[in-house]
């Protein structure tokens, strides 16, 4: 008997891509599926739609948009594949990618991700231009930013998969909720909480692949209709993406490699001033609201700190490999 994958498909507004996102769903070449989908409080009629052309598929209704992290944790709790593929509602999978990364992953245990190749979706075209920023060969830099590295034709081990349609063994993503109580970490909402699990999932030991055998199309933002800047983000997005990063470093990076990026990311945050006043004065608004909410959220950070580092299962110098220059 196959292996059951289950695709948590989280709505929110989507009216203008979920329906080709989950033709490709439908189209899937492989057998043992199960689609969850998870709608954080629409108000256009994109799950009215759903429901009506999939009535099989198990439905999480909220009353309100309540963020990625939550979302999405909804849709793993309620899962019962031996592998979990958290579904932007702006993505195309490729009819063989599931099928691909069931094969690869069956072959290694320590799989805990598997990354696919992501195309630009503009418009109606599913390009053949690769996304800048996502997918590939992942690092992150060191003044603490997540960012892609070569281009290979050929699988290689990476940081971490797109987070926009990565593929997970549920074996993993159980472990690191026993460990901290989180899948997702639901203190960030919405922005890094990918980043957080991506370097969770490393600390315990498990391996991330880049394959690009498993690809798909992305829009970026979707729910925001394709705007992914920062600057043209409203405030409090910004205040959420500036604090979720400081979770991250607080949270889930042991102190020999917070010693080895510390220089890196004090250049960074001197620079972060005059950037902001130059190019947009409202994130120095972001910036200090950020570092309240940090303040305010220490000791529950450091608690958490406490089991994530001392549950590591690799060296304390394990995590530098995967920063790369400035």
């Amino acid at each position: 008997m196959k292996p059951l994958v289950s695709i948590v498909l989280l709505n929110w507004n989507g009216d203008k891509h979920v329906h080709r996102c989950l033709e490709h769903v439908r189209k899937q070449t492989y057998p043992s599926i199960e689609v969850i989908v998870v709608d954080n409080g629409s108000s256009d009629e994109s799950l009215s739609k759903i429901k009506a052309n999939y009535p099989s598929y198990t439905y999480i209704e909220n009353g309100t948009n309540r963020g990625f992290a939550p979302g999405m944790n909804q849709g793993i709790e309620a899962s019962k594949g031996d592998f979990v593929i958290p579904l932007n509602q702006d993505v195309c999978m490729h009819e063989r990618f599931v099928e691909e990364c069931v094969s690869r992953a069956a072959e290694d245990e320590r799989i805990g991700a598997i990354g696919g190749r992501v195309y630009r979706w503009i418009g109606n075209e599913l390009t053949d231009i690769l996304r800048s920023g996502e997918g590939e060969l992942s690092v992150v830099r060191k003044r603490f930013q997540g960012d892609c590295g070569n281009y290979s034709e050929h699988e290689k081990w990476t940081w971490a998969p797109a987070g926009s349609f990565p593929f997970f063994r549920k074996k993993m993503l159980d472990d690191l909720r026993a460990v901290s109580g989180d899948y997702y970490d639901e203190m960030f909402v919405t922005g890094w909480e990918d980043t957080d699990l991506f370097f969770r999932m490393h600390l315990r030991g498990w391996k991330c692949l880049f394959f690009p055998k498993a690809f798909g199309w992305h829009v970026g933002s979707g729910s925001v209709g394709g705007n992914d800047k920062f600057f043209t983000k409203q405030l409090d997005y910004q205040v959420r993406i500036l604090r979720n990063r400081y979770f991250v470093l607080a949270k889930d990076i042991p102190t020999p490699t917070l010693r080895f990026i510390a220089p890196y990311v004090l250049i960074t945050e001197i620079g972060l001033i005059p950037m902001f006043l130059l190019r947009s004065p409202k994130s120095i608004v972001a910036l200090t609201r950020a570092w309240k909410a940090v303040l305010d959220s220490w000791p529950e950070l450091m608690h958490k700190r406490a089991k994530i580092i001392g549950s590591m299962s690799v060296p304390p110098t394990y995590l530098n490999q995967f920063f790369e220059r400035f």
